[in-house]
């Protein structure tokens, strides 16, 4: 198979995985969340999982990575916090900034989305061989390393 076409068929597949796995986690949170008489909008989980899970702490941060205005990332962490989600602190390097930090509530919220998402992964991800979890994971890894170092060499 022509190089460019086992691209396109990746660059397909890729995005297809991200959708499905994004709407099932995205589902399966919200009606976990709703028994409890909770509701979280997808772009509230996301920015809850970047603050908590991979230490993205500024407005502007969370502004670049979710695409949306620093407006809207303040409003949303604004009602966040007012749910105990969320907590905003003075950034103690520089007093002008505000540091993001996850509540006692976010945590809680937190536990129950990575416990979801280890069940989602988990049931799809039992179905393949030893040997082809370690491709895939060696693949994708590569890959991400990929997409970091021409992020930091070009930033758009």
């Amino acid at each position: 198979m022509e190089r460019d076409n086992i691209m396109k068929e990746l660059e397909d597949i890729l995005l297809d995985i991200n959708l499905l796995l994004r709407n099932k986690l995205g589902n399966q949170v919200t009606a976990e969340f709703e028994e409890k008489l909770f509701t979280l909008s997808p772009n509230q989980q996301t920015l809850l999982f970047l603050v908590g899970e991979k230490g993205i702490k500024h407005v502007k941060d969370l502004s670049s990575f979710l695409n949306v205005s620093a407006s809207a990332i303040s409003q949303m962490v604004a009602k966040l916090e007012g749910m105990g989600i969320l907590k905003r602190t003075i950034d103690v390097q520089n007093r002008r900034s505000t540091i993001i930090e996850v509540g006692p509530k976010g945590e809680e919220l937190l536990a129950e989305m990575n416990k979801i998402k280890s069940t989602i992964f988990s049931k799809y991800l039992s179905k393949m061989e030893e040997q082809d979890l370690i491709a895939f994971k060696d693949s994708l890894t590569k890959f991400f390393h990929i997409i970091v170092t021409e992020s930091k060499e070009d930033p758009e």
